[in-house]
């Protein structure tokens, strides 16, 4: 079976709208795939960390993820977040991205296996045996280093499925660079929460980084200049959307309740509806909120007039 190949520059992870009553808003998702396609976006993952996932239902992970498929065709590569405890499930997951067409699967590290090569290769080895499609395995470990040159190698030894990394540990800039010595352009290696940290990403030769979906205008913009060898004009349009990152990158819960604030105001999603179990905003964090999404809307216009 032929994949679309995994790309360079923005793979956005799609946010799960939600109804008032809990249920996923389909027409919403449909506007938000089709915004970033408009915004340049050169790939998809869903349905990952930023997606609520922990918040979402077998059936309702699936049925993200082809309705996804369905709209994007081949326009651009979409990934399937495939990570589960139980590593039945992340088998079914992986067998409904090959009948989907699906361009590869996400399968996290887990943290239990991190220290411990011999069951991280037999996971790797039992959750992809005979399964016909590239593999990213999500280095995920935010406040640790994660895995070891060493373990990254033996999964490329042993997992012929294993194209592509990506990385979200402590700190993420060094360990983009041990890999790329290491492994060369052989494996394609992303970032996605140390988004802080984009244009060290894009300087140390990372293939794409990883965001979330609202803000592809932006990150694209970003990817672009910095590709075309513009990398002064990149920082500059950086520097004054870190604000906006530094708010939303305090925690994971924060940054899926400012975006999908943010999608409301673009009119893209009808609800800023979660599923997390934490409080929502007080009225401190709702005011500063609404002044960085009008930064995000004027940075978009100045863009827009460029």
């Amino acid at each position: 079976m032929n994949h679309l190949p995994l790309p360079v520059g923005v793979i956005g992870v799609l946010q799960t709208p939600f109804h008032p009553d809990g249920t996923i808003d389909f027409h919403s998702s449909s506007r938000l795939i089709e915004d970033a396609l408009a915004s340049g976006i050169d790939g998809f993952l869903v349905p990952a960390i930023a997606s609520e996932n922990a918040c979402l239902s077998f059936d309702e992970k699936i049925l993200l993820a082809e309705k996804t498929q369905d709209i994007v065709g081949e326009q651009v590569p979409v990934i399937w977040a495939a990570s589960a405890a139980d590593p039945s499930i992340t088998r079914r997951l992986i067998e409904q991205a090959l009948a989907s067409h699906a361009s590869a699967c996400l399968v996290a590290a887990p943290l239990g296996l991190i220290r411990n090569r011999s069951e991280l290769v037999g996971y790797f080895s039992e959750v992809t045996n005979g399964m016909e499609i590239p593999l990213v395995i999500q280095d995920w470990e935010p406040n640790g280093p994660g895995l070891s040159i060493e373990d990254i190698r033996a999964l490329r030894q042993s997992i012929p499925a294993f194209k592509a990394i990506k990385v979200e540990t402590l700190p993420a800039g060094p360990k983009y660079t041990a890999i790329l010595n290491e492994f060369g352009q052989d494996l394609h290696v992303s970032g996605g929460w140390a988004v802080q940290q984009y244009i060290e990403g894009l300087d140390r030769g990372v293939h794409a980084m990883i965001p979330e979906c609202s803000m592809i205008r932006l990150y694209k913009r970003i990817d672009t200049l910095f590709r075309g060898g513009y990398r002064n004009a990149a920082q500059s349009l950086f520097r004054q959307l870190l604000p906006v990152l530094s708010f939303t990158n305090q925690e994971l819960d924060t940054s899926i309740r400012f975006f999908k604030r943010l999608l409301v105001r673009k009119g893209i999603f009808a609800s800023s509806c979660v599923r997390l179990p934490s409080g929502d905003f007080d009225r401190f964090s709702e005011r500063i909120s609404d002044e960085l999404i009008e930064l995000v809307l004027e940075l978009e216009k100045q863009i827009g007039n460029n």
